[in-house]
């Protein structure tokens, strides 16, 4: 986010937004209709937000006195936690202070079940053109369907 203008980033953001719209490409966090008011403000806040424009640095530098994460060049001082200069702070607080539970859940029983429905279906359809493996259980198969079942309810 360093290397751009103000409206260079706007621009750059937008493209990329237009990129997901463009393939159907959904962006975290994902609307939910249990949502309350304040929850549904924030994901908003959020959304608005994304795709984060951030700024990377592994050196603390002194700012007013203050040890800060940042970087020194030749036109001044990138401050990684100051607003004005990048959005890590918006991604930490997303990250790990208001969505970190709702993305191991997402994680577990989204990605990782579709990850796992794919490969059990693999599995069957591997043993049902007789690739020499032992057939599938009656209970695996039963817990494939219901995972393909999962799955297209939620659009997956």
């Amino acid at each position: 986010s360093d290397t751009l203008t103000l409206e260079e980033r706007l621009e750059f953001k937008e493209r990329i937004k237009e990129e997901f719209a463009f393939h159907n490409l959904k962006m975290y966090p994902y609307d939910n209709d249990e949502f309350d008011d304040e929850e549904r403000n924030l994901n908003t806040q959020i959304k608005d937000l994304v795709p984060f424009a951030v700024v990377g640095s592994e050196k603390s530098i002194i700012v007013n006195g203050k040890q800060v994460r940042g970087r020194q060049n030749r036109w001044g001082v990138i401050n990684v936690e100051d607003e004005n200069h990048c959005e890590f702070i918006y991604l930490r607080n997303f990250l790990l202070r208001t969505h970190l539970q709702d993305l191991i859940e997402t994680t577990s029983q989204i990605h990782y079940e579709t990850f796992r429905a794919k490969q059990l279906l693999a599995l069957k359809e591997s043993s049902a053109h007789g690739g020499g493996s032992r057939p599938i259980s009656p209970a695996a198969d039963r817990e494939l369907s219901r995972n393909s079942q999962r799955m297209t309810m939620n659009g997956y």
